[in-house]
């Protein structure tokens, strides 16, 4: 949560640029409780501190809600997608009949309904969340229907968390990817898919006039199971989980700079962070 606001602040300030929307394609934490999270959110959580931050804005400390105001000065709120690890019966009760619903009470991440298309920035962005599994976390059926009889074209970004079949292998060798999600991106036809889950980047891969990526994890953990080594002991930002769509010239790009490596830590301090980006 406050690692993606500390990023997109200093890619603001950094490139010296105006963010006209920000967007998080799934996994956010979205849960209003610890005793809420879902088992393998539990066990990463160990090895990730800023798992937890997601509560911590439900109910911030002063210097915290100082340094998500400061952040909200400079860039947009982020708008996010369902992944496959959120509390979607929480999220659920926070819309009512409204198609985005602030999460937090300083109104800094707004979840976006499955099934939406929000004219974002002047572009028409539709959200599908989930993913490709049996079970509760599958696809919402009626809103992977309605993308499937909607026009080809009426949509300009397609936002999803799963990726499409065939984008990569795991450790194990096997494919991964959604070929429900291929099939719908290729009868939807968006300029732009953009997904995630998969924690890697990877794209641009094409489908008829579709360009589709997938962005990396933004703070991996600090040890995982196929590491015997630290992976990413300061809980910095990495490359590729952050990338920036230009509308005007139509040009997606990977961020990797080196100033990533400055929103860091296990207890991220924002408020600093932001007065520094300002003062550079």
């Amino acid at each position: 949560m406050l690692h993606a606001l500390g990023a997109a602040v200093m890619l603001r300030h950094r490139r010296g640029i105006k963010l006209d929307a920000l967007i998080q394609v799934g996994d956010l934490g979205a849960f209003p409780s610890p005793e809420r999270w879902d088992e393998p959110s539990r066990r990463f959580a160990a090895d990730s501190p800023a798992q937890g931050d997601f509560f911590r804005l439900l109910d911030p400390a002063p210097r915290l809600a100082e340094g998500v105001r400061l952040a909200l000065e400079e860039v947009p709120a982020f708008l996010f997608v369902s992944g496959n690890h959120e509390d979607h019966d929480w999220l659920a009760t926070l819309h009512g009949e409204a198609a985005v619903t602030p999460v937090d009470p300083l109104g800094a991440y707004r979840h976006v309904a499955c099934g939406q298309v929000v004219d974002v920035a002047g572009q028409r962005v539709g959200f599908l969340g989930l993913a490709d599994m049996p079970g509760r976390l599958d696809f919402d059926p009626d809103a992977y229907a309605q993308f499937r009889a909607a026009v080809p074209g009426s949509v300009d970004i397609l936002i999803t968390h799963d990726g499409p079949h065939g984008m990569s292998r795991n450790v194990h060798g096997v494919t991964q990817g959604s070929a429900k999600l291929t099939a719908l991106i290729e009868h939807l036809q968006p300029r732009l898919h953009v997904s995630g889950h998969y924690h890697h980047e990877s794209g641009p891969r094409q489908y008829g006039r579709t360009r589709s990526y997938a962005l990396a994890q933004l703070v991996p953990p600090k040890i995982t199971r196929w590491s015997p080594e630290p992976v990413n002991p300061g809980q910095s930002v990495a490359a590729g989980g952050v990338a920036l769509l230009d509308t005007d010239t139509d040009t997606f790009e990977y961020i990797g700079d080196p100033w990533l490596a400055e929103v860091s830590g296990d207890d991220l301090d924002l408020a600093a962070l932001v007065t520094a980006a300002r003062a550079s």
